[in-house]
C-alpha cells in the first residue's frame, strides 16, 4: 500500500479530481501559486512526464496507488499525463512550503 506522511513544512490549500483520458493532460489552473503537489493514481495507470509537452507510451509509469510528489512551479506546470488502457483517474492536492516568518 503505498503511504504519506504529511510534513509540517508544507500547507496544503486546494484538490481536486483529474480525469486522463486518451489525450495527454495537464494539472488545471487551481496548480496557480503552488510549489508543491501530491498526485495519487486511483483507478488505471498512466503515463507521465515533467517536460511540458505531450505525454507518450513510452513515459514513466504510475499505476494504481502510486504517489507522484511534484516540487517546484515548473514541475507542476509541466506534468503531462496520458491513459494507458482505461481512463484514469487522478486525486491532487496542492500546497505551498510554510515559509519561516
Amino acid at each position: 500500500m503505498a503511504q504519506y506522511r504529511a510534513t509540517s513544512e508544507v500547507e496544503f490549500f486546494d484538490q481536486e479530481s483529474l480525469t486522463v483520458s486518451s489525450t495527454s493532460v495537464g494539472l488545471t489552473n487551481r496548480q496557480n501559486d503552488a510549489d508543491y503537489a501530491l498526485i495519487t493514481v486511483e483507478t488505471d495507470q498512466v503515463r507521465w512526464n515533467l517536460t511540458g509537452i505531450v505525454a507518450t507510451a513510452t513515459d514513466h509509469l504510475a499505476s494504481v496507488a502510486d504517489i507522484i510528489e511534484l516540487e517546484g512551479s515548473a514541475n507542476i506546470r509541466n506534468f503531462r499525463a496520458l491513459r494507458v488502457t482505461a481512463d484514469a483517474a487522478l486525486r491532487v492536492s496542492y500546497g505551498r512550503y510554510v515559509r519561516p516568518t
